[in-house]
């Protein structure tokens, strides 16, 4: 008798850890487009707005040769940023997010002083988390991650 319930019990604890494990593997396959996104602006000189954001947004559409971006997502992955050059239309918004596992960070050229385009010294950035610029004016904005200035890239508005 005592050999049957001590089995059920045994029976009960592997069903409960079976129920555990697949529900726990269910949350972790939550596709990124279905996790909610924070964010944060701040309001910088000349109107433009920079965003941070704690998770990452994807790119859904394809660029067809000509086509302007309205907005623009960069990664800053380990063998630098990409893509390098982008060209989007004035007033669009550019996202930069850190594709490494070490803090990155996004400075106007030229190293290490940053005055080409100020507005452009965004923020460190750490791991998943992304900052964000608007182009209002036509023109071709260089920049660099200033903890790594061997990884950099241009924005080019039209």
């Amino acid at each position: 008798m005592q050999n049957k319930t001590l089995l059920f019990i045994l029976i009960g604890i592997l069903l409960l850890g079976g129920v555990f494990l697949l529900s726990r593997q269910q949350q972790s396959s939550v596709a990124p487009t279905d996790q909610v996104m924070e964010e944060s602006f701040e309001v910088t000189e000349g109107d433009e707005e920079v965003m941070t954001e704690d998770e990452t947004m994807e790119e859904e559409e394809v660029m067809e040769e000509g086509d302007l971006e309205e907005d623009m997502q960069v990664s800053l992955t380990d063998a630098g940023f990409e893509p390098q050059t982008i060209t989007v239309a004035a007033g669009s918004m550019v996202v930069w997010v850190n594709d490494t596992e070490a803090t990155g960070n996004v400075s106007s050229a030229v190293h290490p002083t940053h005055e080409e385009y100020p507005p452009l010294n965004l923020s460190d950035f750490e791991p998943g988390d992304s900052v964000s610029l608007v182009f209002d004016e036509p023109g071709t904005y260089k920049y660099h991650d200033h903890l790594n200035p061997s990884k950099f890239g241009t924005v080019v508005v039209e």
